[in-house]
C-alpha cells in the first residue's frame, strides 16, 4: 500500500512542530523533542528549505521557521520536495513502461485511482493537518470520474 518514507514523515513533524510554535527551531530542538535523528532531520530542513518551504537564519536567535503561510503549504509539494514525485504503479509512473502497458485492463482503473490520491495530497495544506477538526471531516469518498 502506500506508504510514506521516514524523510517525508519528518518533514512533516518538523512543518506541524514549525507551525505550531510560530518560533524559529532549530534541527537539534526538534530532533529532541519528537525522538527524531538530528542527522536525518538535519538533511530533511535543509531540502525544504531550498524547495522555499522553510526559511533558515543563522545566529543565536537563528533557526528555521516556514517559508510560506501553513494555508500555502500543500502536502503534495511536501512530499515531492522531499521524495520527488511518486507514482501508485508503474503505470501511472512518467519514467518507466509496463510490458503489457498497451493492452493492460487494469491500467484506467490505476490511473483513475492514482489521479484522486494526488489530487486529495496536493489540496491538503500543512493548516488543515494540524487543525484535528477539519481533518475528523474529510472524506476521501470522492467518485470517480476521469
Amino acid at each position: 500500500m502506500l506508504k510514506l518514507s521516514k524523510k517525508a514523515d519528518y518533514a512533516l513533524v518538523a512543518l506541524s512542530h514549525l507551525q505550531a510554535t510560530e518560533l524559529p527551531a532549530s534541527a537539534k530542538e526538534i530532533a529532541d523533542r519528537y525522538n527524531l535523528s538530528a542527522q536525518m532531520l538535519a538533511n530533511v530542513l535543509k531540502t525544504l528549505t531550498q524547495s522555499g518551504l522553510l526559511a533558515s537564519k543563522r545566529g543565536a536567535m537563528g533557526g528555521y521557521a516556514l517559508g510560506k503561510r501553513p494555508e500555502h503549504i500543500f502536502l503534495g509539494e511536501v512530499i515531492d520536495a522531499i521524495d520527488g514525485r511518486q507514482s501508485l504503479s508503474d503505470c501511472t509512473s512518467l519514467d518507466k513502461r509496463c510490458s503489457a502497458e498497451t493492452n493492460c485492463p487494469a491500467k484506467s482503473p490505476i490511473l483513475m485511482i492514482h489521479k484522486k490520491i494526488k489530487q486529495f495530497i496536493d489540496s491538503l495544506t500543512l493548516a488543515d493537518i494540524a487543525n484535528r477538526e477539519i481533518l475528523k471531516g474529510v472524506s476521501i469518498d470522492i467518485p470517480f470520474s476521469s
